[in-house]
């Protein structure tokens, strides 16, 4: 089995759940350890935009941050006239739908700070894209020009009107919630992985306020504290009538049955990006039963779920459509899973469980080559 992102988790899952089955699995950019709150992902979201490999800089996070910061401040701090100046000043800047009166509204302005003013597409992060502002390097080379006199929330939301071409920001979460109710949502594939995520994976991507008991430093870059657990729980009542008490055990149950980052699988190999956020829920420990990382362009055979990093790499970049400028470690890590794959489908020493040799049956095409591989394009990428 040969898949990435949700279909990478199943990739793993089935050689787990049916080792009878499926000879051996390629993981890519899967999180298998699934949670309910999901704050990581924002932290590597910010390492990602300090990453110089992908053009990212501490000046450009800090701009983020800063930037965030400066509106929530202006949004708090102060008495209601200098408040609703501020909204007033802060929807003009951003073409916010609905003007200021959207920015008084609570759950508004949680939507609004929570998941970022700006997109940033650290997930998809193509280092070869064509457009403006389509990778980290191009949104960080803007935001920390030299020329620039902005202030950090001045420079993202000339990032967001550049981005918009002219359509205002609907940060309305009635709206939200209407669309994540409809049959559009359905038609165009949000609602039914909506639904996922409460009854079975959870993977709320939070942005959280560090505390002073907190054994963690979370380095979100937008609004800490506007986007928590209560406005994803909401979602599922509301678009979908779970409670929101039952939310936790699904996904606890789910962890339950497959065993995350302690599966004891054999033959899986997982593959990961290190700007990809949701690497950090992949198997990608050192102290994994039975995995170890590998950052040359050779696995150990005796490892029995070993883990590759693929440097600078957004989320299994690697298995998208071959192009001329695909960098040198995506090219290494295809020819990494091509020498695992064909190394485990000739090792003819792993044993079933009663002693008996496993033999896999295959049938390989002597004038394929690793640059010749027909990766799918989409966003999840499953080959049986």
């Amino acid at each position: 089995r040969f898949g990435g992102s949700y279909p990478g988790m199943l990739a793993a899952w089935s050689r787990l759940k049916y080792p009878h089955l499926i000879y051996a699995a390629v993981s890519n950019s899967a999180p298998v350890q699934v949670v309910l709150d999901f704050p990581q992902y924002n932290d590597v979201v910010a390492a990602s935009l300090r990453n110089e490999m992908v053009g990212g800089s501490d000046e450009c996070f800090d701009v983020v941050s800063t930037g965030h910061d400066e509106i929530a401040s202006m949004l708090t701090v102060g008495t209601d006239t200098e408040t609703d100046a501020a909204r007033e000043k802060i929807a003009n800047l951003f073409n916010v739908c609905g003007g200021a009166e959207s920015l008084a509204v609570d759950k508004n302005v949680h939507a609004f700070l929570g998941d970022g003013v700006v997109y940033i597409p650290v997930q998809e992060n193509d280092p070869s894209c064509d457009g403006d502002l389509c990778n980290i390097e191009k949104i960080c080379h803007f935001l920390t020009s030299p020329s620039s006199s902005l202030s950090s929330m001045e420079k993202l939301a000339q990032m967001s009107k550049k981005l918009s071409y002219g359509s205002c920001m609907d940060i309305n979460w009635e709206n939200k919630i209407s669309y994540l109710s409809s049959d559009a949502a359905r038609e165009e594939g949000n609602r039914s992985w909506q639904w996922q995520t409460c009854t079975e994976m959870g993977f709320y991507q939070t942005c959280e306020i560090n505390s002073p008991n907190s054994t963690h430093a979370y380095s979100c870059p937008y609004g800490k504290g506007y986007h928590t657990v209560d406005q994803d729980l909401e979602i599922c009542e509301r678009a979908f009538g779970i409670d929101a008490e039952l939310v936790p055990k699904n996904v606890e149950d789910t962890l339950t049955y497959y065993g995350g980052w302690d599966m004891a699988g054999s033959r899986i190999l997982s593959v990961n990006g290190d700007i990809d956020p949701w690497s950090a829920l992949s198997m990608n420990k050192k102290d994994s039963k039975s995995s170890s990382h590998s950052n040359d362009n050779g696995i150990d055979p005796d490892i029995d779920m070993p883990t590759y990093w693929s440097k600078g790499a957004s989320h299994h970049f690697w298995t998208h459509q071959v192009k001329e400028s695909d960098g040198d470690e995506i090219q290494a890590t295809r020819k990494m899973i091509h020498d695992w794959v064909i190394d485990v489908l000739f090792d003819q020493s792993d044993n079933n469980d009663d002693g008996s040799k496993e033999e896999a049956t295959v049938n390989v095409r002597e004038d394929v080559e690793v640059g010749n591989f027909d990766f799918d394009t989409s966003g999840g990428t499953s080959t049986a």
